[in-house]
């Protein structure tokens, strides 16, 4: 989801046909991309095809409403879900309580001034790109915390502590035996040979010394 101006993607959710076209072009006429339903129903598919980034919804819709609506986005999507406006006549406080705890992320109500309406909106998507921000500063340190234990891991796999005798040069492994180098080597799964050893090693093959 995209929150730029030119960008961002407003559904508008309303049953009033006049009302959602003068929405509408107010939103369009500000550079945003706008997206109508007619209810509630339509306003779900539009949500989950369209995956807009912020919703203004009128409360008062028939089948679904825009609380049901709203209800049903914030619990089905959760984290994905649009940030979700209100926009309706009911105006006592305890309508706007039941909205927000049904978890509505603003409340208009209606008839509401274009600028107020478009300053909430701008609003709204400020909160949307800092939301999006942080989640992807927390995926890029939660990456970092990986990859740094990663890293441990592997210093931990290859950090040997070889102890070696001063007076026979043996070698203590990790089960605390004291093995010969030779043993010690023939004991790893693994052959590292320096650069010096697989150049002496390649000219008695190509001198045909070998066998």
């Amino acid at each position: 989801m995209s929150t730029h101006p030119i960008e961002a993607k407003l559904l508008v959710v309303e049953d009033d046909v006049f009302f959602q076209r003068v929405l509408q072009k107010r939103l369009e006429s500000e550079g945003y991309r706008v997206m109508v339903a007619d209810n509630g129903r339509e306003g779900m598919k539009a949500i989950v095809g369209w995956e807009p980034d912020l919703v203004i919804s009128d409360w008062m819709m028939p089948e679904v409403d825009g609380l049901e609506l709203c209800q049903s986005v914030k619990a089905g999507l959760r984290e994905a879900a649009p940030y979700f406006m209100l926009l309706t006549a009911k105006g006592e406080m305890s309508d706007k309580l039941l909205g927000l705890q049904t978890g509505a992320d603003d409340y208009v109500v209606k008839p509401c001034d274009h600028g107020e309406l478009l300053a909430r909106v701008r609003s709204g998507l400020r909160i949307v790109r800092l939301t999006q921000q942080l989640r992807a500063a927390v995926g890029e340190l939660q990456m970092a915390n990986a990859e740094l234990s990663s890293t441990r891991d592997t210093l931990d796999r290859v950090r040997v502590g070889v102890e070696i005798c001063h007076y026979c040069h043996r070698l203590k492994v990790d089960d605390g035996e004291w093995v010969d180098l030779d043993r010690y080597l023939r004991r790893r799964p693994e052959r590292n040979t320096c650069p010096q050893c697989r150049a002496t090693a390649e000219g008695l093959v190509g001198d045909g010394t070998t066998g």
